[in-house]
């Protein structure tokens, strides 16, 4: 009766919510944090939770095709842009597109039905896949920069001091959430010419999209990605096709025991990150493109010290922190110190500093802003999981990690890359209490200098500016035959 009722459900488009699954048999895709989040919070409803589909993955209890499955009730498709194509590929492995249901929020728990595609939609489909065939019999000449939705700042960063010396290459970003540069790129056929032009194809992401996918096959790939992992990440290990010519990082040590078992390349080459040359520079020589100026940054400061808190996005929706504004506040005031905190673009999509309110110490930069230039400057770096972490280790300054959640989030993500002693460089809180107890002491003293020292040797970090050697190696990819 509970499948027949579910099958009702969908084919009448009626949404459910999180009771509506009690003492469901249930399978949920993909397997990634996101997924993982949603399978606890079901369980803690009542759902038994089957295992997760996911073709590109294994484990105990991944299921790649529904001739694995057991008897299930429904499949629950994770939050995310590609729900769609998701649905699309379990249908194509067998499973019940009737039974298929996309999360659309966390909190509350909500679901729609899948939709199939429309003929008009296939008709497209088909269009667009004659035109890549005929694109693919032209020359690959060009250096791309390629994003999807949001460049950000290792791409921005390197395209923007790129195109200063070279006007002949592209960024290119499809589906475009706003304006990252001048010269972007992101009509949709102009986007599909470039790619499929591209010789040399550079991005700091991965992604499922089926055009993307082909066409990493025919140019010589350099992947920057997002950082020094604390967290274990999938990379594109599980994509059988693929092997890039290049991953870039800033450290020689990730390369040679982490990143290999993540990613798979030719090459993995320490030229640093192009969002750690402005951790080096001076204040004049930074790229301020695609940040709040300097001029913002100095009339802010004015002479008080500055700290700067950068947490992790939360994959399970818990994005609201443990601060008490008005007693952070007065913390402030009495340090001369101002905070200025920087979150996941998702939460913070506004384009200009915020203030908070009542509290003239402290301020949201915008989530789609670079603020490397500004973090250049801070006197104290707060995170918590974050690879800027190690990237703050090239300043030299106290690091505070602020783990005020750090089981829960275990469980979500899954393993960690390293172990915490070589990810933490710095003092500790879990608390606001202690957060506001340690901030004093780093702000008073530096206490872990020694230990920063011992990491970045034990990482071989890069301390030399990654944009002129990462620009001379793509050109010279692109010369050749």
């Amino acid at each position: 009766m509970a499948l027949n009722l579910s099958i009702i459900q969908s084919l009448m488009s009626v949404p459910r919510e999180a009771a509506d699954w009690q003492g469901q048999r249930l399978y949920i895709a993909p397997d990634n944090p996101a997924g993982r989040n949603l399978a606890l919070l079901l369980q803690q409803q009542g759902a038994t939770v089957l295992g997760i589909v996911d073709n590109l993955k294994q484990g105990t209890d991944v299921c790649n095709h529904a001739s694995q499955s057991k008897p299930y009730d429904a499949v629950l498709i994770a939050v995310s842009d590609f729900q769609q194509k998701i649905a699309q590929g379990m249908v194509q492995n067998g499973f019940v597109a009737k039974k298929i249901w996309c999360c659309q929020s966390l909190n509350p728990l909500q679901f729609q039905p899948y939709k199939a595609s429309s003929a008009l939609h296939k008709l497209k489909a088909l269009l667009q896949q004659t035109v890549t065939l005929v694109l693919d019999l032209l020359p690959k000449t060009k250096i791309v920069y390629y994003a999807e939705k949001y460049a950000d700042s290792n791409l921005l960063v390197a395209f923007a001091e790129h195109h200063k010396l070279h006007k002949n290459l592209y960024l290119v970003v499809k589906d475009a959430q706003r304006r990252f540069h001048p010269a972007q790129i992101d009509s949709p056929w102009r986007v599909r010419w470039l790619l499929q032009r591209a010789k040399v194809l550079v991005l700091d992401h991965e992604s499922t999209d089926p055009l993307f996918n082909r066409i990493r096959t025919q140019a010589k790939v350099v992947q920057l990605w997002h950082g020094l992992p604390f967290k274990h990440l999938a990379g594109n290990k599980h994509f059988a096709h693929i092997l890039d010519e290049a991953f870039v990082s800033s450290s020689s040590w990730f390369n040679q025991q982490i990143f290999p078992g993540m990613f798979k390349a030719k090459h993995y080459l320490d030229f640093g990150y192009p969002r750690n040359d402005a951790l080096l520079q001076r204040s004049t020589e930074r790229c301020w493109h695609n940040a709040l100026p300097l001029e913002q940054l100095q009339q802010l400061r004015a002479g008080k010290k500055l700290i700067v808190y950068m947490p992790t996005y939360r994959d399970n929706g818990q994005n609201e922190h443990p601060i008490d504004w008005a007693a952070l506040q007065q913390f402030l005031v009495k340090q001369d110190a101002v905070f200025v905190m920087k979150t996941h673009p998702f939460l913070a999509p506004f384009d200009d500093l915020h203030q908070q309110q009542d509290c003239d110490r402290i301020f949201h930069y915008p989530g789609r802003f670079n603020v490397y230039p500004w973090l250049a400057d801070a006197d104290l770096l707060i995170t918590d999981y974050s690879s800027v972490a190690f990237d703050f280790l090239l300043c030299n300054k106290p690091v505070l990690h602020f783990m005020y959640d750090i089981d829960q989030y275990a469980k979500v993500r899954g393993q960690f890359a390293i172990d915490k002693e070589d990810f933490i460089a710095g003092s500790t809180a879990e608390t606001f209490a202690q957060l506001l107890e340690q901030m004093a002491l780093d702000l008073e003293s530096d206490r872990f200098a020694a230990k920063r020292q011992a990491l970045r040797q034990k990482f071989s970090m890069v301390n030399t500016e990654s944009c002129p050697v990462l620009i001379e190696y793509l050109e010279q990819l692109q010369q050749q035959r």
